[in-house]
């Protein structure tokens, strides 16, 4: 049996809606948090070296469809490496939210850790410099998040933080990406 042009590509294209769902599935079940970007080093392997060798069973089986894994070990690995990487990239975004907000010649900005229930805040004064200088607590009340650092509390409600340094008008935050 010989494949036709029209039957090479149906079948490609089925392969490859098959290699984006398993892979899908196999990125979003794991756990892509900070510091696992070491995990593109293993996956994209493993997706090329798995069509190697499903096209290297199918050559002595079925050789009519080992082409279609030994293209495929092309298209798999970049198709593992950008969902991959896109689906660290969501669930690093979700370990924290972070908010900015200028006085004076100073951007400071507001981290806190999801996981944790704590926050940071930082300032920079300059491009390339960046200085954290409160660390504390954060409590999520309704839709109001209570900062409690030693003696200091503040709280962000509706993008505005409140009490910052005793002042008495609240300070409008831009949410950071």
């Amino acid at each position: 049996m010989k494949f036709s042009s029209p039957k090479v590509f149906k079948y490609s294209l089925i392969l490859v809606l098959i290699d984006i769902l398993v892979i899908w599935l196999w990125a979003i079940n794991s756990d892509l948090g900070p510091g696992s970007a070491m995990v593109i080093y293993i996956v994209v392997p493993f997706a090329f070296i798995v069509n190697i060798i499903i096209g290297g069973i199918l050559f002595f089986t079925k050789r009519v469809y080992s082409p279609l894994f030994f293209i495929n070990c092309i298209i798999a690995p970049a198709i593992t490496y950008w969902l991959f990487t896109s689906e660290m990239s969501n669930q690093y975004k979700e370990h924290f939210d972070q908010w900015s907000f200028n006085l004076q010649d100073t951007t400071f900005r507001i981290t806190k850790w999801n996981k944790y229930n704590e926050f940071s805040i930082s300032y920079s004064d300059g491009p390339g410099s960046s200085t954290s200088f409160l660390d504390g607590k954060c409590e999520q009340k309704k839709d109001t998040l209570l900062l409690i650092a030693d003696s200091i509390k503040m709280y962000i409600h509706h993008d505005k933080l409140h009490n910052f340094r005793k002042s008495k008008n609240p300070i409008t935050l831009k949410i950071y990406n």
